[in-house]
């Protein structure tokens, strides 16, 4: 949209008279090109629309919010979180659905949006059975790193492995690759995923754990070429520590080629519960119910989650990855509003996977909700999603990191990690929602008492400035080793948040491509303030520097100017008045620009602006000095880089 005059534009034409003192052209140090270690946040490059931040209010298991709690969590004034999203459990009991209404109508007044996850169905459409499955993404271990070889050799010839290469076994006997350092929280059955191709035939290896034999003759499956591989499970008992080892050796017959491993938790559980399979149509109706309920007590769901963390249902329901996909295949699409799914605890792709490849269940799928407890930082990408998700949103929808310690939500710089997950949530897998567990808890972002903890500060950096419809957009996410930054833009302002989890202060200049902001406003968390306004920054050239204390996080805020044609067409029918020719071609350019802008064509705005400033260039000495050349080449780049 086309502004009225802005300030930048409004000073050069109240001083024309005076530009030999008062005009000051760029300096070259203002205009270098960026330093590698500088913070350049590419406005003009989008990435995911941010639908909020927020927690999760469950009145049964922990009472409500209080009326003053609410407006702490949902309110965005000091003091006050800024929260804008809501989280609330689907009771199996309907008596309690009642419960959540009065938290659900306050965050609603305040702008936030509502969705409700179900832990369990009602209890006559719930049956027991025996539970037999790996749980959870584990942990990953290449082949050709950290592990010794005997009779074996590191190769790279056939495609499709994993890392930077695979195992070949030289010898049909006794050849051994043996994995050093393998890491066991607890003691258990852990799932063993082998990760492999074979030609023809079927080859036999032994499996050692810690020395011992524990599988004889484990049977591998020709895959058909070399080029082909498969996946081989088995579970074994394994020992919690840091330095276990698990050795595969070849007995007789021409070993596989193995890329990987992969151990999991294994689960089994003879009392497990699930969803009748003949109760699935009555289920999606009993999830319409509650919708209609909160509708008819004045609020109005956003969205529906098919299941809470259906794939570590110790307490509540399991699904298989089958049957969830059945279900939305055949039910979610009866479903009154938009559907979330999986909500899988550890983002484990298995539970989704099968909807996205799936036309008819991804139809019925709205929004791809998340958990991420414990998952690892590269496993946040998720390409499958950036393939095939088009039109769909992606929410992480329940997390507290690092722990759950009730004590520990004002340690810093532990509270600094929050900050850092949500950067990793926000830049790394591009999720348009981080929403917390319990919001008032003692590890939570308000404390039991009702007053904000240092994780709530933490949190508060993201949902206090970066509101519903934000748009992320592109920055030098890691300018140095200790310091994460992300950037958003929306209502005619950009908001940059800087983590530094280092113990020393460090100095960064900020660079803004394709926009302009005069002066910029900071808020700072450390060990000692809490979410302290900074004074303000002076921003020349679309730049500004500014420290990032030890172990902190800071927000930086800045009003974007917007674009303004008609006051440089003035300055350029002052400074060639003499000239009607060249006056009224340079007038044309601006005016076509302009009709550009308005029309919201970006790349024909910019090209226009680029032949203004060529001919300004040309007349440099003749029909302008070399000082209104300047003025004009300045204030058309300037053009150039704000926002329409």
């Amino acid at each position: 949209m086309i502004s009225n005059v802005k300030k930048p534009i409004c000073a050069l034409l109240a001083c024309l008279t005076a530009l030999p003192l008062f005009f000051v052209p760029a300096s070259a140090e203002a205009i270098a090109a960026p330093a590698a270690d500088d913070v350049i946040v590419n406005l003009s490059a989008e990435k995911q629309v941010i639908r909020g931040f927020g927690g999760m209010n469950h009145s049964v298991w922990i009472g409500d919010l209080t009326a003053e709690q609410r407006e702490t969590a949902f309110g965005n004034g000091d003091n006050q979180l800024g929260f804008s999203v809501l989280r609330i459990p689907i009771h199996e009991n309907k008596n309690n659905w009642q419960r959540e209404v009065e938290t659900a109508k306050k965050a609603i007044e305040h702008g936030a949006i509502v969705f409700a996850s179900p832990w369990n169905p009602p209890s006559e459409m719930v049956e027991t059975f025996t539970l037999d499955m790996s749980s959870g993404n584990g942990t990953t271990y290449q082949a050709e790193t950290g592990t010794t070889l005997t009779g074996a050799a590191v190769q790279s010839t056939n495609p499709g492995y994993t890392g930077t290469g695979y195992i070949d076994f030289q010898a049909s006997s006794d050849a051994a690759i043996q994995w050093n350092n393998v890491i066991i929280g607890s003691t258990g059955t852990k799932n063993v995923k082998i990760r492999y191709a074979l030609q023809t035939g079927t080859s036999y290896l032994d499996v050692y754990v810690n020395g011992t034999k524990v599988i004889s003759h484990a049977a591998f499956e020709a895959t058909g070429s070399l080029e082909t591989w498969a996946e081989k499970s088995f579970q074994i008992p394994m020992t919690s520590g840091n330095n276990n080892t698990l050795k595969l050796v070849t007995t007789g017959t021409e070993g596989p080629n193995i890329d990987q491993i992969q151990l999991t938790a294994y689960v089994v559980d003879p009392t497990a519960k699930r969803l009748k399979h003949d109760r699935y149509d009555d289920y999606a109706q009993y999830l319409n119910e509650f919708d209609s309920f909160m509708k008819s007590n004045g609020v109005e769901l956003y969205a529906i989650s098919i299941q809470n963390e259906p794939d570590y249902a110790h307490d509540w329901t399991w699904w298989s990855p089958e049957e969830m996909l059945r279900f939305m295949k055949e039910n979610a699409g009866s479903i009154n509003n938009r559907v979330i799914a999986p909500e899988s605890f550890s983002y484990v792709k298995k539970m989704s996977d099968p909807i996205l490849n799936d036309p008819e269940a991804l139809a019925n799928m709205d929004i791809l909700g998340a958990h991420t407890y414990g998952t690892n930082d590269k496993d946040f990408p998720y390409p499958l999603f950036e393939e095939k998700g088009a039109g769909k949103e992606l929410w992480m929808t329940e997390v507290y990191y690092p722990n759950s310690d009730m004590t520990s939500g004002d340690r810093w710089p532990e509270a600094l990690g929050v900050a850092e997950h949500m950067y990793n949530a926000m830049v790394e897998g591009n999720f348009q929602t981080y929403v917390w567990w319990y919001i008032r808890r003692g590890y939570g972002p308000m404390k039991e008492d009702g007053t904000i903890s240092k994780r709530g500060y933490s949190m508060a950096h993201y949902s206090k400035f970066v509101r519903p419809g934000y748009v992320r957009v592109e920055a030098t996410k890691n300018p140095d080793p200790e310091v994460y930054v992300s950037a958003y833009k929306g209502d005619k302002k950009v908001v940059i948040v800087a983590i530094n989890k280092g113990t020393s202060a460090v100095s960064k200049d900020f660079v803004l491509q394709d926009g302009y902001a005069p002066s910029v406003s900071s808020w700072v968390t450390d060990s000692s303030r809490s979410l302290a306004a900074g004074a303000p920054i002076d921003a020349s050239n679309g730049a500004f520097t500014a420290e990032l204390p030890a172990q902190s996080v800071t927000t930086f805020v800045a009003e974007l100017e917007t674009v303004d044609f008609g006051s440089l067409a003035g300055i350029v029918e002052k400074f060639v008045s003499s000239d009607p020719g060249i006056q009224h071609a340079l007038v044309s350019k601006l005016n076509q620009a302009k009709d550009s802008a308005s029309q919201r064509n970006t790349n024909a705005m910019q090209g226009q602006l680029d032949a203004f400033i060529n001919q300004v260039n040309a007349q440099s000495g003749k029909a302008l000095t070399e000082q209104q050349a300047r003025v004009l080449t300045e204030l058309a780049n300037l053009l150039r880089s704000l926002q329409i």
